[in-house]
């Protein structure tokens, strides 16, 4: 921890490196993933494949609320977009909640002192999580194809 605050990474003083990448250097294609070598983490390796599908989520989740303010009678101030930081941690959220069962979704963030686990909300605020998962979104319904026939909503 630095400042009061947890710091996301690899443990500390336990081997990291348990699966190295050790792909063969013949075929390797440089240029596609300068980042990537054999000394790589099985993270980074990881990352390489979603980051693409964070920045989707980042886009499509800001598009619709965009979407939904607009539709608004009387708009209220627009909170700020939100950016791929903030979906990465989301998601490490979301997937740490499935080892840690609670009955509802606000006990994650309860001061309770027998539900309290300050990991939360020292990770993202419980209003920013909500609004995150309130309008998470893969795909711009504008661009959605009309329902006929051939309609796969898919």
């Amino acid at each position: 921890m630095t400042g009061g605050l947890p710091t996301w990474g690899p443990p500390q003083g336990r081997n990291t490196n348990i699966h190295p990448f050790v792909g063969p250097a013949k075929g390797v294609k440089k240029r596609e993933a300068p980042h990537i070598n054999k000394d790589s983490s099985p993270l980074s390796v990881v990352m390489m494949f979603f980051t693409e599908i964070f920045y989707l989520l980042v886009e499509q989740t800001n598009v619709y609320y965009q979407q939904q303010y607009d539709r608004q009678a009387e708009p209220s101030s627009r909170l700020p977009d939100i950016t791929v930081p903030d979906m990465m941690t989301f998601v490490a959220l979301a997937l740490q909640m499935g080892h840690e069962l609670k009955d509802t979704l606000h006990d994650y963030w309860s001061r309770f002192r027998q539900l309290h686990n300050p990991f939360y909300s020292e990770t993202m605020a419980r209003d920013k999580f909500l609004h995150i998962l309130c309008f998470l979104h893969f795909a711009d319904n504008s661009q959605r194809p009309d329902e006929g026939k051939e309609y796969d909503r898919l």
